[in-house]
């Protein structure tokens, strides 16, 4: 039997070699393999990231998604905000109750920190070994290895992409690259939701505001229903939690809210507040909106609820000529901002609510000129018609007193009286359906007519002064001379409904010879033994002041007669 030596090493050698080629390239198979798997999941990732248009959902399933490529057990998204703190930190792989128990989510310190101080991949076996890890607050779960990317929308920089605990034990080279794709199109995808929400955000304002202008075209008499469909829809469209309209007082000092919606709206309606007090001072000054970061500005007036508000923006708006007003919108301490585009899109319902106040004051004045022609309609028929006759009349009785005997007469010129006082009466009534009651009157005549109206309304036991104007009255008193006048009549005429019991009170104020001489006379109780009543003392140095004359007698048929005389 033939005997076969053992083979040798050197026979082996070239199948040795040939199998480690050919693990090699297995080796890369498998790799080439796993690389297009990757890059099939990238594509599809590509697809679901891009196709995802709101914003919040997308920024949770760039997380998900993440951990899921990457094969990682935990993962997170800190977004930055204005001020490069974490605004906002979602995270997958934890549940709800590991949450509680953590408590407050990072702020973007330590290492988390260090990745938005400086924006650029950060790949770690183990994250205590770095010197920039600032550890875990109690209960949250252990983590070891650690990939952070920065996610960039155009040139900036919206956020970081965190995984940890590798699946593989720790991140390679290649889940570092393929996680900085992700990040690539992540910005794209949340650029595109971002423009996507923005374009929403401005067709929701643009169909508000073309809704105001048609509502504010109409030809009818809701102004006030306008405004307040304005504030209501501004409140809703800006998510704001308080919403006023303030308007600037004639003098330019202070700031009164006109109307307001949201919290504590019942309480500032109505409030003033000083312009150099408040940052509304800032914007009507300016012309210009502001953003305050803190609205608790107010809270030291005496606004309590402004303790509940943080950022609040206030826009100023003209009102006719020469007069200012701002919209204010803010929201409760916590929320987001408001934002640029918050600004602008206020800016255009600060001018519609300009527009509407205008209307409201044109409605005001077209019914106040409306009202005013017809009592001058009115004051016409009484003086054409009503005076005419009764002159008729009391010229007829005149006729006829003559032709009786002097008893029979005496009730007849009575009569004749009577009619002479209801002419001067209307005459009087004419006078007052001339006046505009809801504009601050000047003349003394108007303003002794408001006295008589104020102490007519007061008291309704006592009868309506009669009053009467002789001669050129309103010519010859000044503005000085008009404020002694109306307050010696407004004195009297308080005594008279104090302490007269009076059944009849005329007020004649005449001017003439340079004088101006008010009598206001009663029939009632008469002044008793006492010459002085409260307050004629006033009134008595009043006429010394200016050199006249003050007496306070009694009347010719019982009652109180007091005569204020001064020259002109």
């Amino acid at each position: 039997m033939p005997h076969h030596a053992p083979a040798r090493a050197s026979d082996l050698g070239p199948t040795l070699e040939f199998e480690a080629v050919l693990g090699q390239l297995v080796e890369r198979a498998e790799h080439m393999r796993r690389s297009q798997s990757r890059l099939r999941d990238l594509i599809r990732v590509n697809n679901d990231l891009t196709s995802n248009l709101d914003l919040e959902t997308l920024l949770r399933k760039i997380v998900e998604i993440g951990t899921e490529l990457i094969h990682a057990e935990f993962g997170a998204m800190g977004v930055i905000g204005d001020d490069q703190s974490m605004e906002q930190f979602i995270t997958i792989g934890m549940d709800a109750e590991t949450i509680a128990r953590v408590g407050e989510l990072p702020k973007g310190e330590g290492l988390l920190g260090a990745l938005i101080a400086e924006p650029v991949p950060v790949r770690l076996a183990a994250i205590a070994d770095d010197a920039r890890s600032s550890g875990f607050p109690p209960h949250h779960p252990p983590m070891k290895s650690f990939l952070g990317v920065p996610i960039r929308v155009r040139d900036a920089v919206y956020g970081n992409l965190y995984l940890t605990d590798s699946r593989n034990g720790e991140f390679s080279a290649d889940d570092e690259e393929l996680a900085e794709a992700l990040a690539a199109t992540a910005g794209i995808a949340i650029a595109n939701a971002r423009l996507f929400d923005d374009a929403k955000y401005r067709e929701r304002w643009a169909s508000a505001l073309a809704e105001t202008a048609r509502r504010l075209m109409k030809d009818e008499d809701e102004d006030d229903e306008h405004l307040g469909f304005l504030i209501d829809r501004v409140t809703e469209l800006a998510d704001a939690d308080l919403v006023w309209i303030g308007l600037v007082t004639p003098t330019g000092s202070d700031l009164i809210v006109d109307r307001a919606v949201g919290v504590g709206a019942e309480e500032l309606t109505g409030m003033s507040f000083s312009l150099a007090e408040v940052a509304a001072g800032e914007a009507v000054a300016s012309g210009q909106p502001v953003v305050i970061e803190d609205a608790r500005i107010l809270e030291a007036h005496g606004f309590d609820e402004q303790t509940l508000l943080g950022n609040a923006m206030v826009i100023p708006f003209t009102v006719g000529e020469g007069r200012s007003g701002v919209l204010s919108l803010a929201r409760l301490s916590g929320r987001p901002e408001f934002g640029a585009r918050d600004l602008n899109m206020g800016k255009s319902f600060a001018a519609h609510i300009s527009v509407s106040i205008d209307r409201a004051e044109a409605g005001m004045i077209r019914r106040r000129v409306s009202l005013l022609e017809e009592r001058t309609r009115i004051a016409r028929d009484l003086h054409d018609h009503v005076i005419q006759r009764l002159f008729a009349a009391g010229l007829s009785l005149q006729a006829v007193a003559a032709t009786l005997e002097p008893e029979s007469a005496a009730s007849v010129v009575e009569q004749i009286r009577e009619i002479d006082g209801s002419i001067a009466q209307i005459r009087q009534s004419i006078f007052a359906l001339h006046r505009d009651a809801e504009v601050t009157s000047v003349s003394l005549r108007a303003r002794v007519l408001e006295i008589v109206d104020r102490v007519d309304s007061q008291d309704v036991s006592s009868p309506r002064p009669m009053v009467t104007f002789l001669g050129p009255v309103d010519l010859m008193a000044d503005a000085a001379l008009t404020d002694d006048i109306t307050a010696v009549v407004a004195e009297a005429l308080a005594n008279v409904v104090r302490h007269a019991h009076a059944a009849r009170i005329e007020v004649v104020i005449s001017a003439a010879a340079g004088h101006v001489t008010v009598e206001v006379t009663d029939d009632g109780v008469g002044p008793g033994s006492s010459t002085r009543l409260s307050g004629l003392a006033n009134l008595r140095s009043r006429a010394d002041d200016r050199g006249g004359s003050f007496e306070l007698l009694p009347g010719p048929s019982g009652g109180t007669q007091l005569m204020w005389s001064v020259p002109a």
